[in-house]
């Protein structure tokens, strides 16, 4: 009898503790390796505190504040799971093959609770994306071209694509050296 009590206890403590870490966003991992995208603003899961002064010198200067944001390193965007898609638009030289979790994946992971999106490039440049545009699937955050990682220099580490014929007509809102997305 003692040990069907022992085998209960220790099932509603394993339930209580799993349901305390859902709960507080706990499932979403801390980096291992270095984050290539952040995510604050109006988010449920958080896996850093907030903004601080010294070791966040390129937010500081940037003037950018948050409270608490989603840090995500390469392979964590990769384990959301890596979709393909292919596109080309009119001023490129051809078509590439980019792979990368969907934008949505990525703000479900973060616990996203906005009705606003804005991706930010390393530059400062931003592209505010529709919560439709985000529900079609369509929005890729591509980490690879062509199965090459995409480097910072280049349009890496994170290259917002979407593709032509949707709702972006142009390529404005394909935001390349994208490290930052605001949930607002």
């Amino acid at each position: 009898m003692f040990r069907q009590i022992a085998a209960s206890l220790a099932g509603l403590l394993f339930a209580v503790t799993m349901l305390a870490q859902t709960a507080s966003g706990a499932d979403l991992a801390t980096p291992a390796g270095p984050v290539v995208l952040t995510v604050h603003g109006k988010i449920a899961n958080a896996n850093r505190g907030a903004l601080d002064q010294f070791e966040d010198a390129f937010f500081k200067f940037n003037d950018v504040s948050f409270d608490k944001a989603a840090a995500f390193d390469l392979a964590m965007l990769e384990k959301l799971g890596m979709q393909t898609l292919t596109a080309k638009y009119d001023a490129w030289p051809k078509a590439y093959k980019f792979e990368g979790p969907q934008l949505r994946d990525v703000l479900k992971a973060a616990g996203a609770q906005g009705s606003k999106v804005k991706i930010f490039a390393i530059d400062g440049y931003a592209a505010e994306l529709t919560k439709q545009e985000i529900d079609s699937g369509a929005v890729l955050l591509a980490v690879k071209a062509d199965d090459r990682y995409l480097g910072l220099g280049g349009r890496g580490p994170i290259w917002v694509v979407i593709p032509q014929g949707g709702d972006a007509k142009d390529d404005a809102k394909l935001v390349w050296s994208a490290i930052r997305i605001e949930v607002e």
